[in-house]
């Protein structure tokens, strides 16, 4: 039996340190005011303002914390290690899913964000009204999201609890797939574990809803993590299922993320491996079987590859528009926190340096896997515009890969990279519970910082906590659905309301209106010919604190209407102002 390592007295004193810093960091984030005057340059909202110095504080005081103990934590884990059983270890790994399953249904139903929640609330109903998307309804949005949601519904009923569901049990199979792909490239249970949380953390809990930017970027980690298990043991059959399984996924998902994440990976590790037939046997049968999920789904792959091109060529490629649209801090922020992540990277330069000496393509190929791994968190930044976190998933698997693997970067990188994921660990819980990500969707649509505290007790939104405004508006819809005659068009930040009220979604209509992100401009005039021919009965809009003749997408009444929109409206009907919270229209008698 291998001699237990004792503390050195700097250890111990790193240890005291750590739990006084914890202990400070507890009291810090408990005093601070809920909201502050200062650090404008941050935000205008004082609410946001105290969130960010909280997280950071959080962040800083987490990482010291883990720095000063880790080892004594070593030292604890090579003590367990020695008394350890199998058993532990799964149920450790459940404990670890109860905790995912949890938090995504506790902070998910807190909150509620009148935008993307629509997104993906209507387009899961259309498809359970038999609409198919690309074809019967206009929208942007990858297979595997629609497919996604859809599915959910049909397992777990037309109900926001079904994508938590969703959300839930993604996270924990794909945790579990992680982490055994972890130790398939020789990390150790407890690293391989902590990794694959902080990813979870990273790409899942702070979002806590199903979103077609989280899943792409956890299934592109479990790819990346594929790969590298693939190169490690070509030869094992789990390792092969792997590889194609979580290529076939990723194909279905978003283009941006997917399509460098596959490309990459692919010709990377056909340098790689010694069987190249093999390999390229397992990526075609990962195409046919995404295809195959298409085809019994009947997605048209034309009308699919039409939609993303249009999207595209509108917004000039993928280029930096959804970076720029951060604010200053955030977008700072990001590039500091993936440089934070990426210094594992470099004791790449020296290996790869060697390797090229040696005329070592195969071992270069294998280097050049954690650099591509960097490459997709910054393009990921840069065209998905989401928390810097999670664009991060890949990044973390590579920093885990390069600091806990075989072969790692010594003691003080692995003590650093252990202190990094559970920093980020801690900051990711934080920025979930707060559901900051839904703030991000709108303020007063329906986020309130300080009003989240009415709970729905049936219906769609049963068992969600919202502002006492979404209460309002949601009893005006629902009295003016009752009094008016249908069919019935619900606008921007209501369409989430055919689902609650068993309302016929509009067929061939986005699902929102955002020229140049879910259709081209240059369709405008034809989609609004398409809700002309609809024959609305009745129109209904919320109504916000701006002037009536507010027009364009500044307007959060009738965000991102043309005027051709506006003309329409004015012309085929009659406003109703009666209620408080929306606004009705009346179609004109001819």
């Amino acid at each position: 039996m291998r001699e237990e390592k004792k503390l050195s007295r700097a250890e111990l004193y790193c240890a005291w340190l750590g739990l006084a810093c914890l202990a400070l960091t507890v009291l810090a984030a408990f005093l601070m005011p809920a909201s502050i005057g200062w650090l404008r340059r941050i935000s205008w909202d004082g609410y946001y303002r105290s969130f960010v110095l909280r997280l950071y504080l959080i962040l800083a005081g987490v990482f010291l914390t883990a720095f000063g103990l880790e080892p004594a934590s070593t030292s604890v884990v090579q003590y367990l290690r020695q008394r350890w059983r199998d058993g532990y270890t799964y149920g450790a790994l459940a404990g670890m899913c109860v905790v995912l399953w949890g938090f995504i249904l506790h902070f998910g139903r807190r909150q509620f964000g009148a935008w993307d929640y629509n997104i993906m609330i209507d387009t899961g109903w259309r498809q359970m009204l038999g609409q198919r998307p690309y074809v019967d309804f206009v929208t942007p949005n990858p297979p595997g999201f629609n497919l996604g949601i859809k599915y959910a519904y049909e397992l777990f009923g037309v109900s926001w609890n079904a994508n938590l569901y969703l959300t839930s049990a993604f996270a924990c199979a794909t945790f579990l797939w992680m982490y055994w792909l972890m130790r398939k490239v020789s990390l150790g249970r407890a690293l391989a574990a902590l990794a694959a949380f902080a990813i979870e953390s990273a790409g899942v809990l702070t979002l806590c809803f199903w979103w077609y930017n989280n899943s792409v970027l956890i299934l592109a980690a479990v790819f990346f993590l594929a790969c590298l298990a693939y190169a490690r043991e070509p030869g094992s059959a789990g390792v092969q299922t792997s590889y194609a399984v979580s290529l076939a996924l990723l194909s279905l998902m978003k283009p941006n993320i997917a399509g460098v994440t596959m490309v990459g990976g692919f010709v990377l590790l056909l340098v790689v491996t010694d069987r190249k037939l093999r390999l390229v046997l397992l990526t075609l049968s990962a195409a046919v079987a995404a295809l195959l999920v298409l085809a019994v789904n009947h997605v048209s792959i034309a009308a699919m590859l039409a939609s993303y091109r249009g999207v595209a060529k509108a917004r000039g490629g993928f280029g930096l528009r959804s970076y720029y649209q951060m604010a200053a801090w955030d977008r700072h922020a990001a590039l500091l926190w993936i440089a934070v992540l990426a210094i594992p990277l470099l004791g790449l330069v020296p290996r790869a340096l060697r390797l090229l000496m040696k005329k070592d393509w195969k071992g270069v190929a294998l280097s050049l896997m954690f650099p591509l791994a960097f490459v997709i968190a910054v393009y990921g930044l840069t065209t998905n515009g989401e928390f810097r976190d999670l664009e991060c998933t890949v990044l973390l698997a590579a920093g885990a890969v390069l600091s806990f693997g075989k072969g790692g970067d010594g003691p003080l990188l692995r003590r650093v990279y252990i202190a990094i994921l559970c920093a980020s660990i801690a900051g990711d819980v934080y920025y979930g519970a707060e559901r900051v990500r839904v703030y991000g969707i709108g303020p007063q649509m329906f986020f309130d910082w300080q009003d989240d505290n009415s709970r729905i007790g049936a219906g769609f939104l049963k068992d969600m906590r919202v502002s006492s405004r979404m209460v309002e508006v949601q009893r005006e819809v629902g009295a003016a659905i009752r009094a008016n005659p249908g069919p019935i068009f619900l606008g921007p930040r209501l369409e989430y309301d055919y689902a609650v009220f068993g309302l016929t979604s509009p067929e061939h209509f986005p699902v929102y209106w955002q020229p140049d992100v879910s259709f081209p401009q240059s369709e405008q005039s034809r989609l609004v010919q398409v809700w002309k021919d609809a024959g609305f009965k009745t129109l209904i809009f919320q109504r916000f604190a701006e002037p009536p003749t507010a027009r364009g997408c500044s307007s959060m009444n009738y965000t991102c209407y043309t005027d051709e929109f506006f003309d329409a409206i004015d012309q085929g009907y009659v406003r109703d102002d009666r209620y408080g919270a929306i606004t009705v229209y009346h179609r004109r008698e001819p």
